[in-house]
């Protein structure tokens, strides 16, 4: 109870500090995070209803993953144009509108499309969050500020997970249809993401004085002109080991529930949300910790202890044991996802960082759209223990580079070194 009212204190000390952008940021994010909980948490659990196979699951899984990365990049370049109230809100729209036609459309080409309308559209709003933030943000409150749109997202998760599996089954009870439960149940999540149109309108076009902006280029050529090719694989390539991985195990998480302990839709439910709290304590304390030891070795700490945990998912089969080296996997993973965009984003100057926040998304669903496509023939025709053991592989492989090109002494491309590089290339982006 001292931890959390330290840390109730500490982000109340730094909500003060937001700019009223960022706060109407959050609720939109708060919205828009419940309902795409919902999906997440029943999109395959409907299929798998449906008839669909665990390869056709991966397959629209992938679909989902394959929009995203198609619009990543040139999404980058929009958003570096475009006002940000109606992107974002025409995002949300369009959204809502494709996970409602995942509801209500039938047949795997029409399911398919719009899982992966989703995922381009969604696309928009994610890759607009890291530089959105470090324009309307000063450098005293920005960890606070993105680990706690992190920390939303898990504790929207808790939300979604809970509501949704629980409305599912109370439709289900009354009317005795599962088919129409999961429906009604995706429909809801579907109006949850229209809702945060109202909060994205809202958002005023202006940077905070002192924020760390600068103008985005001009165009493409110009932006991809001035990359640093060394230091971007550098940022990128762990990311890819981490996305590949997770492709393999978490689109079937909650499959591997249901058909490893036969557990009903609405535990199923409480075991995510109970994921969703500890990761939502873990991202609130997560700036606390980088501050202490330093942005770098906090990532590369939180991932490497994940490794273990998903050892025991793989060879043990007793479920309190079982859930709980659930919750700790997932907590330290996105523990670390905010404090790693924070530090990418300080790498680069101000005009390339929607470039690179594109690219990391690029980065993560391409690694994810293939490994998630894979491993539903593997899971398939295997088990779950090859994917989680490729996994483990895989997030551990990626500390091992993340050590190499950042941690390891007197490195070339020490992270202290890049850092102040790009600080002084920011003094004279502003200048």
């Amino acid at each position: 109870m001292r931890f959390l009212g330290s840390l109730y204190k500490e982000y109340r000390s730094a909500f003060r500090l937001f700019s009223g952008n960022a706060r109407l940021f959050l609720l939109g994010s708060f919205l828009l995070g419940i309902g795409s909980n919902m999906l997440q948490l029943l999109l395959n659990l409907y299929l798998k209803s449906m008839g669909f196979g665990e390869a056709d699951i991966g397959t629209v899984l992938a679909m989902r993953a394959f929009g995203s990365f198609a619009i990543a990049l040139p999404a980058s370049f929009i958003i570096a144009r475009a006002d940000s109230r109606y992107l974002l809100s025409s995002a949300a729209v369009l959204t809502a509108a494709s996970y409602a036609g995942n509801a209500l459309l039938s047949g795997f080409g029409p399911i398919a499309a719009s899982v992966l309308l989703s995922g381009a559209f969604s696309s928009l709003y994610q890759v607009a969050a890291g530089p959105f933030f470090m324009k309307n943000s000063s450098p005293e409150e920005r960890v606070h500020l993105f680990s706690l749109n992190g920390a939303l997202g898990m504790g929207t998760g808790v939300i979604g997970s809970i509501l949704g599996g629980s409305l599912k089954d109370l439709v289900f009870s009354i009317s005795g249809d599962e088919s129409y439960a999961y429906k009604s149940a995706l429909l809801l999540g579907a109006c949850f993401v229209a809702a945060a149109v109202a909060p994205f309108l809202s958002i005023k076009e202006q940077a905070m004085p002192g924020a760390k902006g600068g103008g985005p280029a001009a165009s493409a050529k110009q932006a991809l002109g001035r990359v640093n090719l060394k230091l971007y694989l550098k940022l990128l390539a762990p990311g890819f080991f981490v996305g590949m991985g997770a492709g393999l195990t978490i689109p079937y998480l909650n499959l591997y529930f249901k058909n490893e302990f036969a557990l009903g839709d609405s535990l199923i439910g409480l075991i995510f949300a109970l994921g969703q709290v500890g990761t939502f304590i873990g991202m609130a304390a997560g700036p606390g910790i980088a501050t202490r030891m330093g942005k770098p070795r906090a990532i590369f700490l939180m991932q490497a202890l994940s490794v273990p945990f998903i050892l025991v998912l793989t060879f043990l089969r007793f479920l309190p044991l079982v859930t709980l080296a659930f919750v700790a996997r997932q907590t330290l993973m996105n523990m670390s996802s905010p404090i790693a965009d924070n530090f990418g984003l300080e790498q680069v100057p101000p005009s390339q960082q929607h470039l690179m926040n594109a690219l990391k998304m690029l980065n993560w669903t391409g690694s994810w759209m293939v490994s998630a496509r894979i491993s539903g023939s593997l899971i398939a025709q295997r088990g779950f223990a090859p994917s989680f053991l490729l996994t483990a592989f895989l997030y551990a492989l990626s500390s091992l580079l993340f050590w190499l090109f950042f941690l390891r002494p007197k490195a070339p491309g020490s992270a202290e070194r890049l850092s102040d590089k790009n600080r002084r290339e920011a003094r004279e982006d502003r200048a």
